[in-house]
């Protein structure tokens, strides 16, 4: 590091030594930055047979002709190697545009190494790689080295291995995190170990120090545009001035993201701006070595303007505008912006002060010429300047005399300047031009709820699939437009979504929480701009959450009271959080969530789970009334401490709190994480009953989401309770694998598996357990169309329910005491008690809503208007479906999705509003198949609808509603494909309906059936339903028989 330095400080005033050299005593950290390695090729010949004096000089002489590249772009030489080093950008302070700041660096180095003249002949190969390291400062007294791990540094070395000479090669994972600027071409793969997956790898062909436009944004991105609706509006009102001649300033601010450049891209594409002359002052915070000075920059868009090119007679027309309106030693400021000779003997008198000052006015007097309403197309122009907060103070003068001479200057043009605010907000001066006072200015607000969900719903599409995800996607993004997009654009490239735009689905939901590249470093960059107490005060908060206690932060610092409430204030100010809370107790939540998960990942496991511990001790101290979700908190941070004993514990209890509150998304969690916990502990006789426990609570929270995957949990369950010789829990599995079977269709097989475990309870006194099973067969043996048998059953569970203390689920997704009514109303509809049914039905509604569970009023509002379907109440049936279907879909529990809408539209159809009424049709056949996902069922086959328990109901109201609509055809194909459904699940009393349905169609002359064979479909249906006790259905049959008689009678 001292050799290093020792060239650096030979450099001059090449960069400021402190962009160059590591900030000491750097605690490690993780950090997304990129790599360079650089090797000179064949240095042995440079110094074979020298002298060390002479081959020291050499090496150095040449590692100062390349290194001076590294400051100029920001970049820091980690290390020096005897032929070569390795540069890092992004680190130790991060940048959010570290990629091409490397790929920057890297053209520098080849064009010093083409050009040096001074210098012995030689060549270098480079290497860039970007990705995720851990950075620290090394050091034992003698020495000291800025370490960087990753895999990203071993690429960097292998690629610049392969590099032709005078040529650098970079990875796949440095270019996907520059939008614009570079030109690559791809050279094959590298493998950096033996098993490893290839690795493309390209070569740089040319950077340019350029960011995404609007112009850019305009040509390449398909993602929605959505609201900016007042604002597009302000901006084109704006235009129409300036095209009359009443020229306007505007300046856009709003964050990194918040899309500024999609705004005017949008204004861009608007017909009444199409035939305007469009100039682009885009600002950057570094310039490529070579490029044109900011004036000059300026002096060639006008030349463009003119001819379309920056060469020819265009720069010779911009200089006779600027003599006609400015003289001749400006015009000949503008020649000498041009690279011309200049004219006036005066020019070579004057000091660079006066000839800066002469340069703006010429430049003012081309851009009023080029507007002003004499010129012989009067064409509007607008003025682009993005990213004015890294306007130089030249392009800051220049810009205040151009917005002072436009006042009153009738010129035909609109200059419209974006900006970042400060980074640090108020505890940071504004930066670069910053607008006239009389500017509008519009300060860009991020998309509410209802433009987030607008825009997913266009990129990803309908999938139910989906439904979570977009839900984590909005919380992350919290409605920034380019987080949006990068958070999706990161799900596309690591495989967690698959298909196409707005047809996509879910398939790894363990890869929805990677945080994209792009995002870390622009977030990153901002955190490192702050000191270090209050960057370190911002990483311990990120670990309690994104919303975080005080007090508990308290026990993460060794700061005062009165320290850490200033450090705190100065993070308010700065904009990295928000007080949410004051009494009982002081809360602050961060700002955006990506900031909590960028400040997160900074940390290194190992700090991670010792601040985790000194959380969870924390949090034990603190009662539940300062910290509703105490039990939460103290699970989460358990397991990430990996205090498997607190986890297991914690999350149990944390997972039962929120299944009773019907949090299934929370109560998932935490069983997963209690039995990650117990099995990282390990097997035991204590751990064996509570493993089986949560392998069928997790299946239970899962089941009303439409969850499928959990054969393998209740299987492990069943067996485990075998060996164990545990009834109850055997019992239990059964019951809840029965759920599943039910879900299936596959009818007979959940029976069985409930007086499975009605057999098992035999020899054991477990009362909540018997009320499980009880009501779970009740249900299943009304899905059979054993009617009679399960208001038995259900009248058994419910002397048992009562006969004792109170009782929760007992094991149900629903609460015990809604699950029997509810089944019982739609049972009691299908044996013609249509009184009792309704006041069943009433009645599970009534202590559903009593009690608060979203599920239980799910499933008591659906067998409610399912209650009144059956009993052809159509208009009593709509107001529960419709409450069912809006509760549904804020608990995003989907399993009743597709019965309750299909039940809407068929009721629907028969109040005449036939379009809507199949459209809910549709929507509920797409919601059977986005739950199925071509997953497979208990038997191992692919399911196209799921719960396929519900579809041939769902069938024949389809087929009711089209012989309504008049659409027989369909009608009697609709029915003969439910009838077909009937017969596989063995659901008989569905068997009846469609046989009663298909023998009444089949009257008509394209029914496929003839009138013995009407006949005998009526027969059978009349003797299920006598079978089944179905009597409104068995009067039917009789009817229709009758009918059938008399109208052969009168044929006869």
């Amino acid at each position: 590091m001292a050799v290093a330095e020792r060239i650096i400080e030979g450099m001059g005033g090449a960069a400021p030594h402190d962009v160059a050299r590591p900030a000491r005593g750097k605690t490690p950290e993780r950090k997304i930055l990129t790599t360079l390695f650089v090797d000179i090729v064949s240095s042995s010949a440079l110094v074979a047979g020298r002298d060390p004096e002479d081959a020291d000089q050499i090496l150095l002489s040449i590692l100062n002709s390349l290194i001076e590249a590294i400051p100029r772009y920001d970049g820091m030489v980690s290390q020096l190697l005897g032929d070569g080093f390795m540069a890092v950008f992004g680190a130790p302070n991060a940048q959010e545009d570290h990629a091409l700041r490397a790929c920057l660096a890297a053209q520098d180095i080849v064009r010093a190494t083409v050009e040096a003249a001074d210098l012995p002949d030689f060549q270098v190969r480079i290497g860039i790689s970007s990705g995720d390291v851990v950075a620290h400062v090394v050091a034992n007294g003698v020495w000291a080295d800025y370490r960087t791990v990753g895999e990203c540094v071993h690429l960097a070395a292998k690629l610049q291995q392969r590099a032709e000479p005078n040529s650098a090669q970079l990875s796949r994972d440095t270019l996907d995190l520059i939008p614009v600027g570079v030109a690559a071409r791809p050279v094959g793969s590298l493998i950096l170990a033996k098993g490893a997956i290839p690795m493309p790898a390209f070569t740089l062909e040319g950077a340019r120090a350029v960011r995404r436009t609007a112009t850019d944004m305009l040509r390449s991105t398909n993602a929605p545009f959505v609201g900016r609706t007042g604002e597009m509006k302000t901006i084109l009102s704006l235009a129409d001035r300036a095209r009359l001649g009443a020229s306007a300033i505007l300046v856009l601010s709003g964050d990194a993201g918040i899309g500024k450049s999609r705004l005017v891209g949008e204004v861009l594409r608007a017909s009444r701006i199409r035939d305007w002359r469009i100039v682009q002052w885009s600002q950057m915070p570094m310039r490529r070595l070579g490029d044109p000075d900011d004036l000059e920059a300026v002096a060639l868009s006008f030349a463009l303007q003119i001819i379309g090119s920056t060469t020819g007679d265009g720069p010779n027309q911009i200089v006779a505008m600027v003599d006609r309106r400015a003289g001749s030693l400006a015009a000949d400021a503008v020649r000498n912006l041009f690279g011309q000779e200049t004219i006036n003997p005066l020019w070579h008198g004057l000091d660079p002060a006066q000839r800066l000052t002469l340069s703006i006015e010429g430049l003012v007097a081309a851009a009023l010429e080029l507007s002003s309403g004499d010129t012989r197309d009067q064409t509007p122009m607008l003025v682009l300047v993005e990213d004015a907060h890294w306007a130089s103070p030249v392009m800051v003068r220049f810009l205040d005399a151009l917005t002072t001479a436009l006042l009153g200057s009738q010129a035909h043009l609109l200059l419209i300047a974006t900006r970042r605010p400060p980074a640090l907000r108020l505890e940071s001066s504004p930066e670069g031009w910053t607008g006239t006072p009389t500017a509008r200015r519009i300060d860009l607000k991020t998309l509410d709820m209802a433009q987030v969900d607008q825009f997913l719903n266009h990129w990803l599409g309908p999938d139910w699939s989906l439904a979570d995800l977009k839900t984590q996607v909005s919380k992350r993004s919290q409605g920034v437009p380019l987080y949006l997009e990068e958070i999706l654009r990161t799900l596309e490239a690591t495989g967690a979504i698959t298909g196409g735009p707005g047809a996509y689905r879910l398939v790894d939901p363990a890869a929805a929480q990677n945080l994209p590249r792009s995002l870390h470093g622009l977030l990153a960059a901002r955190m490192d701009l702050m000191d270090q107490a209050p960057r370190r005060v911002l990483l311990n908060a990120a670990v309690i959450g994104t919303t975080f206690d005080v007090a508990v932060l308290h026990a993460l610092t060794t700061a005062s009271t009165t320290a850490l409430s200033d450090l705190l204030a100065y993070l308010e100010r700065a904009g990295f959080i928000i007080r949410t809370r004051l009494l009982p107790n002081l809360e602050f939540t961060f700002n955006h969530a990506l900031i909590q998960e960028v400040a997160y990942a900074t940390l290194t496991r190992s700090d991670r789970k010792a601040l985790h511990t000194r959380v969870f001790n924390a949090l034990r101290s603190r009662r539940v009334y300062e910290l509703p979700n105490r039990i939460d908190l103290l699970a989460h941070h358990a397991f990430l401490a990996e205090n498997w004993a607190a986890a297991y514990v914690c999350g149990r209890k944390a997972g039962k709190i929120a299944e009773v509150r019907s949090k299934l998304e929370d109560a998932t969690r935490h069983y997963r994480n209690a039995l990650e916990a117990l099995r990282t502990i390990g097997p035991s006789r204590e751990n064996t009953p509570r493993q089986i426990e949560l392998l069928i609570g997790l299946p239970r929270t899962l089941l009303p989401r439409g969850g499928t995957d959990v054969h393998d949990c209740l299987n492990q369950a069943r067996d485990l309770s075998e060996i164990a010789g545990d009834t109850i829990h055997l019992a239990q599995a059964s019951s809840m694998l029965a759920s599943f079977r039910w879900a299936y269709g596959e009818i007979d097989e959940g029976v069985e598996l409930c007086q499975q475990g009605l057999a098992a309870l035999d020899q054991s006194d477990s009362r909540e357990t018997r009320v499980q099973l009880l009501f779970k067969l009740s249900g299943l043996l009304t899905e059979k169309g054993y009617f009679e048998q399960s208001m038995e059953t259900l009248r058994v569970g419910s002397l048992l329910l009562n006969d004792g203390p109170p009782l929760g689920n007992c094991g149900l997704s629903t609460l015990a005491v809604v699950h029997p009514p509810s089944i019982a109303a739609r049972t009691l509809a299908e044996l013609g008690r249509s009184a009792e049914a309704i006041a069943a039905g009433v009645h599970a509604v009534e202590r559903a809503e009593r009690s608060g569970h979203a599920f239980s009023q799910i499933f008591a509002m659906t067998h409610m208007g399912w209650s009144h379907l059956i009993l052809d109440e159509i208009d009593q049936s709509v107001p529960s479906l419709e409450r069912a279907l809006s509760l549904s879909d804020v608990a995003r529990t989907p399993i009743l999705r597709p019965l309750i809408l299909a039940g809407l539209g068929y009721a629907h159809v028969l109040k005449k509003r036939h379009s809507e009424g199949f459209s809910l049709f549709d929507e509920s056949f797409a919601s059977f198949r986005r739950q199925a996902g071509g997953r497979v069922d208990g038997n191992g086959e692919r399911n196209q609808f799921y719960p396929r328990v519900f579809l041939p109901q769902v069938l024949l109201w389809q087929a009711k509603a089209q012989w309504a609509a008049g659409a027989t055809a369909q009608s009697i194909q609709t029915a003969q494909e439910a009838l077909g459904v009937a017969l596989s699940t063995g659901q008989l009393g569905y068997e009846a309906h469609a046989r009663l349905f298909l023998a009444k169609a089949g009257h008509l002359a394209l029914a496929p059936y003839t009138g013995a064979q009407r006949r005998l479909m009526a027969r059978r249906a009349e003797a299920l339903a006598d079978r089944l006790s179905m009597s409104r259905l068995a009067q039917t049959c009789q009817h229709v028989l009758a009918h059938m008689e008399r109208s052969l009678s009168a044929e006869a």
